[in-house]
């Protein structure tokens, strides 16, 4: 679906919606009297009624039902579905059952998630509970209770708890397309929340991008099992979510990404932790919404790579990337979540991502992995009232995953924390120590019994069996026995190692290799 399609799809629906909507005063006259049941059965009643318009469903008017949600407490008993009583209208103070209900006659994809969330704040919530509370609506009543409701009660709230006077009743009711927001109705909006604190939003859209084989895909994929588990993320709390990596670029290979990830955490990645294979077009509708049909409402959803979801436009075009960007917009409104882009950087590394500057203006948070001569670190690019700019590095270690039908091993890796060149540990300082990692250094030159890919090493690091490393250190202990030569140099090996200077590992076949840590 093109960009102008799209666009004509919204104003089309924004016109339906906006010739549905009554006056306000139309809209307060349709609102159940307060001295009426809930669901009156006089069809009669109703037929004089003119329905309340329905709002469409768009941040503006669910932040405006957020709004006007906080001002009502949840913590009430569950009622029987009406929200006031008696001849002056007053909250009957057993309203939560209708407050559901008012938000499930929205129709609203986010509606349900919304009004849980709210709901939650009460000591009386269960999942079993809400859910029978929603299940329970009759969008077929007669006479159901709308979201009017909602704002009549909020504002009812506004003048007990508040000391402003006179405030319209409009306040909180659903208006046009357009909303004048005072600095007081901005304070009441909910405060932004984060899936990965000072770093990504809970919803939004945002990007990790960088040159090929920098390491992204990785460094994604161990972002989005942290999220999925609500771990630290390189000392970023994460907030647990369900996360759907879609993998349009070395599919392959993720079952071993996967069993790497696993072997070097010692645990399985969380059930809410799903990977989609099939390919997906951010630029076709249908891909879109069949997408989000199967997408947990609230997901961090992977999208690796962005190339690969938009193959035939052109990114460096306005048009196209408008179109991509309307995508992902699309599918995380549809999904009330966060979607992240795995994308490319240029030719030039130091312009950014590839493609039109409109989709970083776009992202409400951004990731760049680098990769030089010193190693990988990843920065925060971009970030919503968070600390942007901060580079922090990072190694990928290799891992054996099993073995193929020749009998080799299967490898992949995993990102693991590095330290950066502030925190290099020092080289040792005495004459012993200084001289046997001086023969490691120089046996390794020589590139005699070298193997990269090592278990547990960085990505091509040059390791060496330690056997080869003893016997190199002995050649050089001149002033030590002959006899001991041997034991003096496997001793200062496992000194090096013990403080941070050589790394060590053992691979399946029971050998020994060392390597010199960056």
């Amino acid at each position: 679906m093109s960009s102008n399609q799209y666009v004509t799809l919204v104003m089309l629906r924004d016109l339906v919606s906006e010739l549905t909507k009554e006056r306000i005063s139309t809209m307060q006259q349709a609102f159940v009297p307060a001295n009426q049941p809930l669901f009156q059965s006089n069809r009669s009643s109703l037929s004089r009624q003119p329905a309340p318009s329905i709002p469409f469903e768009n941040s503006t008017e669910v932040a405006k039902l957020q709004s006007a949600l906080a001002t009502i407490s949840s913590d009430v008993p569950r009622g029987d579905g009406s929200m006031f009583t008696g001849p002056t209208g007053n909250p009957n103070g057993s309203y939560w059952l209708g407050v559901v209900w008012a938000v499930a006659s929205l129709g609203w994809i986010s509606g349900k998630q919304v009004v849980r969330e709210w709901s939650q704040k009460s000591m009386r919530y269960t999942d079993s509970g809400f859910d029978k509370a929603w299940s329970d609506f009759n969008a077929n009543h007669p006479n159901p209770v709308g979201v009017g409701s909602i704002y009549k009660l909020a504002q009812s709230f506004v003048h007990t708890t508040s000391s402003a006077k006179n405030a319209p009743v409009e306040e909180f009711l659903p208006s046009g397309k357009y909303a004048l927001l005072s600095a007081a109705d901005v304070m009441r909006l909910p405060a932004p929340t984060w899936r990965v604190k000072r770093l990504l939003p809970d919803k939004g859209l945002a990007a990790i991008y960088g040159p090929s084989a920098s390491g992204k895909s990785f460094l994604a994929f161990d972002l989005g099992a942290c999220i999925a588990e609500g771990q630290l993320w390189f000392g970023h709390q994460a907030i647990a979510a369900p996360v759907v990596y879609v993998m349009l670029e070395g599919e392959a290979g993720v079952k071993k990404r996967l069993m790497a990830w696993e072997k070097s955490r010692g645990r399985s990645l969380p059930a809410i932790f799903s990977t989609v294979l099939q390919s997906v077009h951010l630029t076709d509708e249908h891909d879109v919404l069949s997408l989000a049909d199967v997408v947990p409402k609230g997901a961090v959803i992977f999208i690796d790579t962005l190339n690969r979801a938009a193959p035939t436009s052109d990114e460096n075009s306005s048009k196209d990337m408008g179109a991509i960007i309307e995508g992902a917009n699309m599918l995380r409104q549809l999904t009330d979540g966060l979607v992240v882009l795995v994308h490319h950087t240029g030719k030039d590394t130091t312009q950014g991502m590839r493609g039109h500057s409109s989709l970083f203006a776009a992202l409400d948070g951004a990731i760049e992995v680098r990769r030089n001569s010193t190693g990988r670190t990843w920065t925060v690019a971009k970030t919503k009232d968070g600390e942007d700019g901060k580079a922090t590095p990072f190694q990928l270690v290799v891992h054996d995953v099993g073995t193929d039908t020749d009998g080799e091993f299967i490898t992949s890796c995993t990102v693991e924390a590095a330290n950066s060149a502030i925190f290099v540990k020092a080289p040792p300082s005495h004459a012993g120590p200084k001289s046997t990692l001086k023969a490691i250094a120089d046996l390794i030159a020589t590139g005699v019994g070298l193997m990269a890919g090592i278990n547990g090493a960085p990505v091509q690091v040059r390791c060496i069996k330690v056997d080869d490393a003893v016997t190199a250190v002995a050649a050089t202990l001149v002033a030590v026995k002959s006899n001991k030569r041997t034991y003096t140099a496997r001793r200062r090996i496992e000194s090096l190692t013990n403080s941070g200077h050589l790394g060590g590992s053992i691979d399946k076949t029971g050998d020994s290799w060392c390597w010199i840590k960056p």
